[in-house]
């Protein structure tokens, strides 16, 4: 017991960070390089089991909002996304309504979720919500709890059976182990909404998105939604950020006018 003790002591002492824009205090005891390897991995594993939809125009659309919202996060967060390599699979399941980022710049949207955002500026607000997750660590942070929380029991990993080792190592997002917190899906929310405006998408179609949202998620609790804040807190949040938000968005129109785009 004392050497994993010892262990905790040392990852709290070294996996003290913060989180953007929150300034939230965060223990992560996983290097980013880490991260980005689990990402690429998962990823990887995901595309053999899942059916991509590669041509037509909702393929079309994800890439061509996944570009501008990377462009965006890389502007905003470029020490947060250091060595990202950025790509954008949308997935055919109709049923699913759901969307996920993964460390390294991996991204999912299934089409499930296309009726629900109806538009280019909604489908950019969910995609750099996603993308918000991994930029403030929210994985890693929850698997880094996950690990003090077997060391305190004095569980060693190597005694942990596999599918215990994959939650302490930390699946992320999608429902594959551990889910966001509230405070975390709120943060989100706050990144999100400025990358998505950076990005040059109305921040506006934040508001019916999520009321969207909220009546898909009475007729069927959608996994998206499954640790995110209630409609009405998530609404007056976004209210709250709107007025900075919109600076950010009249500011990339503007650009982008100027520039005849």
């Amino acid at each position: 017991m004392y050497k994993y003790t010892l262990l905790f002591i040392v990852l709290v002492s070294t996996g003290c960070s913060s989180a953007p824009e929150t300034g939230r205090s965060q223990f992560i005891a996983m290097s980013p390089s880490q991260e980005m390897k689990l990402g690429q991995d998962v990823f990887a594993e995901i595309l053999k089991e899942e059916k991509t939809v590669t041509s037509g125009v909702d393929y079309e659309m994800v890439q061509r909002v996944g570009e501008k919202v990377a462009i965006a996060a890389n502007r905003r967060y470029p020490e947060l996304v250091r060595g990202y390599q950025w790509k954008f699979a949308l997935i055919k399941d109709k049923d699913t309504v759901n969307a996920w980022a993964l460390p390294g710049g991996k991204c999912g949207v299934y089409t499930g979720i296309l009726p629900v955002t109806k538009n280019e500026d909604a489908l950019a607000i969910v995609m750099a919500h996603e993308v918000a997750h991994v930029i403030a660590r929210h994985g890693a942070e929850r698997s880094s709890h996950a690990m003090a929380t077997s060391i305190i029991a004095g569980v060693a990993m190597s005694e942990m059976n596999k599918r215990d080792q994959a939650i302490v190592l930390g699946a992320y997002g999608i429902g594959i182990a551990l889910p966001f917190s509230r405070t975390q899906e709120t943060e989100a929310d706050q990144i999100g909404l400025y990358i998505a405006a950076d990005a040059g998408y109305d921040p506006r179609e934040a508001i019916p998105l999520w009321q969207r949202m909220g009546k898909e998620d009475k007729k069927a609790p959608a996994e998206f939604l499954s640790t995110h804040p209630a409609s009405s807190t998530r609404i007056s949040n976004i209210q709250g950020w709107m007025p900075r938000a919109m600076v950010y968005y009249e500011n990339t129109v503007a650009h982008e006018a100027a520039l005849g785009k």
